[in-house]
């Protein structure tokens, strides 16, 4: 397995992004994530250079389409205050699922700031395994 240094909490942002107009890259040679939008300036340096070294830079795939919500729904089972987790079930079946839990939460004490954490180690570990599948660890 490849070792390299990287910074994962830009990882784990690029990895939690759902912006369809920004696309991340990771160099394997030297660590870093580069993004790529269509109104950048050098776009089209970035895309030649990226499509000549396929191997040197792997995109970094976007969330699944429901993956805020698989994350809300698995946060819900670390909630141990039975009551609080009562409104958290009902709030997960509003139109708005991540409005109606983080509404629920941020008037809780503590506990929204313990979801946003949860969240960043959720997508950190998505972005190890990837990093995993792809024979490199991250130092």
């Amino acid at each position: 397995m490849k070792e390299l240094q990287l910074d994962m909490n830009e990882l784990a942002f690029a990895w939690e992004d759902p912006n369809s107009h920004t696309n991340y890259y990771l160099d394997s040679e030297t660590g870093s994530i580069i993004m790529v939008q269509p109104d950048l300036d050098d776009v089209g340096d970035l895309r030649q250079e990226i499509e000549l070294q396929p191997n040197r830079f792997l995109f970094i795939p976007k969330p699944k389409h429901n993956q805020l919500e698989l994350d809300l729904s698995d946060f819900c089972f670390t909630i141990t205050d039975t009551k609080l987790k009562t409104i958290l079930e009902m709030a997960m079946e509003a139109p708005n699922k991540y409005a109606a839990v983080r509404s629920v939460l941020q008037k809780t004490d503590g506990e929204w700031e313990r979801w946003e954490d949860w969240k960043k180690q959720s997508a950190r570990q998505r972005a190890l395994r990837w990093l995993e599948a792809h024979g490199i660890k991250a130092i």
